[in-house]
Parts: C-alpha cells; structure tokens; sequence
C-alpha cells in the first residue's frame, strides 16, 4: 500500500519506517516537532537499518539525533520505543524519554529480559484453552519481539494535561486508555494536529489488547475495550486539522473514523452474543467463528479481542462466565 505524504504542517515533520513482516501496519510513524531543538515522538522499531533509515529523513529536513531535547512515548509497545536507546547514544548528550506512568514497566529491562513472558501469561492460555502449540508461537513471538528494543530504565512520568512546549508547538497529554492501560494521544493546539499513536489508525481498527499482566495494573477491575470506548468519547470533540496516527497514514475525518470504530466494535459484540446462545463456549473455540482468515501465530491476538467483548455482554447481563476452568466457559445470560 502507497502512502500519501503527510501534509505540511509548520514545524511538525513525519518520519516513516517500513515494517517487514508487519504488513497490517504498513509503517511505523515517528513525528519531529520544533525549529530547533526538536522533540520526537515516539520511535520505530530496532530492525536492522531502522536507526539509519530514520536519520536520513530527519536530515532532510535540517536535523540530527543532537537537535533531540526530549521523547515522547505514546504507549509501552515495542514498536514505539524501539530505537530509544540508539538515539541517545548518538545524540551525545541526555535526552529524556516521557511516557504514561501506566506502562512505564513496559520499558524496563526485568520486563524485556522476561521474553514479555511470565506466569500470567501461562495462566492466560490456559484459561482461554489455547493448544500446546499455539502458546509455543506466542512465546516465540514474545522473545522475538524483545529483540527489537533497547530498555529504558530512567523513563520519566507524563501524566494527563501535562504539556510540553518549544518553538512553534505546543502539546498537551490526553490519556486514552484502552490499547494499554497508558495510551496517550498529544495533541499540538497552534497547528491543530493530534498524534493518536494507536489510538486511532485509518486502516485498521486498533486492538483494545486485554491486559494479562493484571498484577501491574492499578485498577484491578480495568477492561480495555469499555475504557478503549470511553477514551473515544474524550477526543471526539477536539478541533483536529488532522490526525498523525503511529501507523500507515494521516486522518481528516476523527468523528467519521470513531464512529465506524463504535459500529465494528458494537457489531462484534453482537455477533459474540449471538453465538453464545448455541451454548457454553471456549475463548479459543470462538476463534474459528469470529476471525476465520487469521493467520499463523495471531490467535492470541484473536482471544485477546473476543474476551475483552464478551465483557461488554457480562457488564450488559447478557452473558456470564459459567465456568471459570481452565479453560473457562461463557455462556448467554
């Protein structure tokens, strides 16, 4: 898929890396903002040539990794904080790295050096009934994955209506939970631009990720897809020019795109409820029924998606979980 190029925007520049192996997000974005020093937000992954591919883009546009006073971090996935630990080293000097302090573990080496794999991972699987060999590919996927980034252990807290300011910009935090605990969406009010991170992506619709490490979380009752629809609620009315997502291409329609994100998402929970009524159902088993084309390795991605809708059904009392397993059971209400 071609990208169109990222409008002009004063001082707002789009960095784009391709995503070998990950079509379905065609690039990863990064964004430059200021005349000099510059703050980044976000940064792709570590494949090999990343770091290269990048710093000829931000010299075209009169830059180097020195011009870099500070990094924003959307969300604590790899593919957004990938290259953090290779920009400070040639930058030459300190350069603070901010993120939402709900995924700040996500940065720091006890979690990378895990593989992204720990006993609640385990306890995941085998509640939603996934097969040996499935759980073999997400562990697989897990250590491959902690490949592509450098931890960042001194990360700095941002929290909601933080701002950060330079020549020409100015951007404030909106936290917008749902694809992590942390996601956050910056919005830069001179240019009337807001970075969605994944929040928000044109051709795909991101996934509200069901969190399994439930140990980290503050709120323990935390369901991502009903915050994910609360946090639509919160950026819905902002006076957006466009939309800088941390995939694939720019925005121009923010309330067009919300609401076909609430009609899928309200389709899918529909469709979930609908099959429970044929009787109790595994997680794994729905997989087949609402995801028939899913590739190889994608089926926890799958689960994820199915559980945090059939929290919806229970928060509606029209279904309930009959059997808590492994692996558990839902059945309609």
């Amino acid at each position: 898929m071609n990208i169109k190029p990222f409008p002009e925007t004063g001082c707002i520049h789009a960095l784009t890396l391709p995503l070998p192996g990950m079509q379905d997000l065609i690039c990863s974005n990064m964004y430059v903002l200021g005349t000099g020093p510059v703050t980044l937000i976000d940064s792709a992954p570590k494949f090999q040539g990343s770091l290269s591919t990048v710093q000829r883009q931000l010299a075209d546009i009169g830059f180097s990794w020195a011009d870099v006073e500070r990094i924003v971090i959307t969300h604590g996935h790899i593919d957004h904080f990938g290259l953090v630990g290779q920009i400070r080293s040639q930058a030459g000097h300190e350069i603070p790295c901010y993120i939402h302090e709900e995924d700040r573990w996500r940065l720091g080496s006890d979690h990378l050096k895990s593989g992204m794999w720990s006993e609640e991972s385990d306890l995941f699987a085998a509640m939603a009934g996934m097969p040996a060999k499935e759980v073999e590919l997400m562990k697989r996927r897990s250590h491959f994955f902690k490949n592509l980034c450098d931890p960042v252990d001194d990360a700095l807290i941002m929290r909601d209506k933080d701002t950060f300011t330079g020549e020409g910009y100015e951007l404030t935090v909106i936290h917008t939970p749902g694809h992590s605990p942390g996601c956050c969406c910056l919005y830069e009010s001179v240019q009337q631009v807001l970075f969605s991170g994944d929040h928000l992506i044109k051709h795909i619709t991101p996934n509200p990720f069901h969190e399994i490490y439930r140990s980290r979380l503050r709120d323990k009752s935390y369901q991502s897809l009903r915050v994910y629809l609360e946090s639509l609620d919160r950026i819905e009315g902002i006076a957006a020019r466009y939309v800088f997502p941390g995939h694939g291409e720019h925005i121009e329609d923010l309330g067009g795109l919300i609401s076909g994100y609430r009609e899928h998402h309200r389709e899918r929970t529909e469709t979930l409820g609908a099959l429970l009524k044929n009787g109790p159902q595994q997680l794994y088993g729905l997989v087949g029924e609402i995801f028939p084309h899913i590739g190889a390795g994608e089926a926890s991605l799958a689960v994820s998606e199915i559980l945090v809708h059939l929290e919806i059904l229970m928060n509606e009392g029209r279904a309930v979980l009959s059997d808590d397993g492994p692996p558990a059971l839902y059945a309609a209400s």
